[in-house]
């Protein structure tokens, strides 16, 4: 302690003005450089502090937390609600009968034995051209454009295939939202339920909702969510899974990259069995 006092009495002694100069200046960028380096890891962290010193708050934001710091990059919803689902082979009626009307002769008049309504749902940096997009099942599908708004007409002429459909929007929007049932496509064997990141993304989220399917808590499970590259598991922290509410799951990714596929299993529990063939289980 005696040092420190007998450096301070030999720095304030005059005469010294030139050290004391510099050394203001070495602690002015000292401190510069603590303020930095704090500013950088609330940045990196996405932290959110706040500290009282006497009367003061201090308050800390992470950049990429606000919006204003952080640009908007694409993003993806697919909010997927199951309305109806019975087992084609066990039930003994149809729960009606849909007319698509992009397709021909009697294929246009479809049995419904499980509908599915696809809202999808993408947010781009800004306005661009929008391309072609393109709705495929293992039924058939019945598509609406929303945003920007395209009606049947001559867009989807030549979609006559009931599996898939190519949409052509041909405008300029930084806002896409299709309208899509997807009719008997969980009859398969698998039943699995997907969405695809066409561009890196700041968000991919899917919402499987089958809160309208009686006995849905015990007759439908999941094991959670899983992000696929080229067909191969990817192991990321960026995944996020849980179920929102009773037969409602929702899985997020974070900094998607292009080419992921985010994707849900489901188990239909004795999916033979009368249980799904029940005519009381129509709406």
């Amino acid at each position: 302690m005696g040092d420190v006092v007998k450096f301070l009495d030999d720095l304030i002694k005059p005469g010294n003005w030139p050290f004391l100069v510099v050394f203001a200046i070495v602690l002015a960028a000292m401190a510069a450089f603590i303020v930095f380096w704090i500013v950088a890891f609330v940045k990196k962290e996405r932290l959110d502090i706040s500290h009282r010193f006497g009367p003061v708050w201090i308050h800390l934001r992470g950049g990429p937390d606000d919006p204003k710091e952080q640009p908007r990059r694409f993003r993806k919803l697919l909010y997927v609600k199951v309305n109806r689902l019975a087992n084609q082979t066990v039930q003994k009626a149809p729960f009606y009968e849909r007319t698509v009307v992009r397709l021909d002769g009697p294929e246009r008049t479809v049995p419904v034995f499980d509908e599915a309504v696809y809202y999808t749902l993408k947010l781009f940096p800004k306005t661009r051209k929008l391309g072609p997009e393109q709705d495929v099942s293992n039924g058939v599908v019945d598509p609406r454009l929303v945003i920007p708004w395209l009606s049947l007409g001559p867009k989807y002429a030549g979609s006559r295939v009931a599996q898939l459909v190519d949409i052509d929007p041909n405008a300029d929007s930084d806002t896409m939202l299709s309208v899509s049932h997807f009719l008997n496509g969980l009859q398969a064997s698998d039943h699995d339920i997907c969405t695809y990141a066409d561009e890196d993304a700041e968000s991919l989220r899917l919402v499987v909702d089958f809160s309208s399917i009686p006995q849905a808590r015990d007759l439908i499970s999941t094991k959670g969510a899983q992000i696929l590259l080229n067909g191969q598991p990817v192991d990321t922290d960026d995944l996020k899974y849980e179920d929102c509410g009773e037969s409602v799951h929702m899985a997020h990714c974070r900094d998607a990259k292009k080419g992921y596929l985010l994707k849900m299993d489901f188990t239909f529990k004795n999916w033979s069995s009368a249980a799904w063939g029940d005519d009381s289980r129509a709406a």
